[in-house]
């Protein structure tokens, strides 16, 4: 069975060892450090979006549960609270 998957697990390998975390490296070299973790913190929101939209796999509640999470605290992070003195 590992030889008649052989191309698949050449093909994951390379494309995300390989390929992924290169460009990773290079966008991170460009970019501010936060931004950078925030990106690559929404890095299972991206998995689970691109397995619904191009493997047409179905989410579980639980999971789109969690993703609505990781992205609302996200979106949190970002919003500029002011204190205000009284």
């Amino acid at each position: 069975n590992i030889i008649s998957a052989g191309v698949s697990i050449l093909f994951a390998g390379i494309m995300s060892s390989g390929v992924a975390y290169t460009l990773q490296i290079v966008g991170q070299k460009h970019s501010q450090p936060t931004e950078a973790a925030i990106i690559l913190s929404l890095e299972s929101v991206f998995c689970c979006v691109g397995c619904v939209l191009i493997l047409g796999d179905a989410i579980s509640v639980v999971s789109f549960i969690g993703c609505v999470l990781i992205f609302s605290g996200i979106l949190l992070s970002q919003l500029d609270f002011k204190t205000t003195n009284m």
